[in-house]
């Protein structure tokens, strides 16, 4: 009985050996990878005109699309397309009660460094700069005359740091910790800057 049972585990053990071994084969250079990002993005203190800092919504979710050029065994280059959103918030202003939706999109070009390419699990640094834009709607659902939407965009950079793990030579997961900064008109939306750490889980396809 003890030898049969030792049989399928020992089957289970060498396949997972065989896959961990393997995971890896396409990482070289002229690699590609595409990938999705679904997380969670959280404000910070963003300064406004009179030199406050105040939070630019609440904690909301944010999706992502990147892809990846392997141009050399540690490090890429890449794309970024991220959207946040910051959630609804209520208020009461001279018009009456009204609701505030915040949300954001950068867009960006990325470079990668992977710490050891030659493991399946593999942290790395990132980072990005291109352009970003935030949006803030001011909606009085009873007194929809007074309704305001402000969007302001320009300089956008990101900083992270994640982890990868490759499931098979095809496929990866990870994970990842990101700053991220949108210069912004404070006369549009009320703050020179929106700043976020996104805390982001990812699913990429190799080829």
């Amino acid at each position: 009985m003890g030898i049969k049972m030792r049989l399928p585990i020992a089957s289970v053990v060498t396949g997972l050996l065989m896959i961990a071994v393997g995971a890896n084969a396409a990482i070289k250079q002229g690699a590609q990878q595409i990938g999705l990002s679904l997380g969670v993005s959280n404000p910070l203190g963003n300064e406004t005109a009179d030199g406050t800092r105040v939070e630019f919504g609440k904690v909301g979710p944010a999706l992502g699309l990147n892809y990846l050029y392997q141009v050399r065994p540690n490090w890429s280059l890449g794309a970024d397309l991220n959207f946040k959103s910051f959630g609804d918030r209520d208020v009461f202003t001279s018009h009456g009660a009204g609701e505030v939706k915040t949300s954001a999109w950068t867009l960006m070009a990325v470079g990668r460094g992977d710490l050891s390419p030659e493991s399946n699990l593999r942290p790395y640094a990132l980072l990005g700069l291109g352009v970003g834009r935030a949006k803030r709607d001011l909606s009085y659902p009873s007194n929809a005359r007074f309704d305001q939407d402000h969007a302001s965009g320009g300089l956008a950079f990101a900083l992270g740091a994640g982890l990868d793990f490759d499931i098979n030579p095809t496929w990866v997961a990870g994970a990842e910790l990101r700053y991220s900064y949108i210069h912004t008109d404070a006369n549009e939306i009320g703050a020179e800057s929106v700043r976020t750490l996104d805390v982001l889980f990812k699913a990429g396809y190799k080829f």
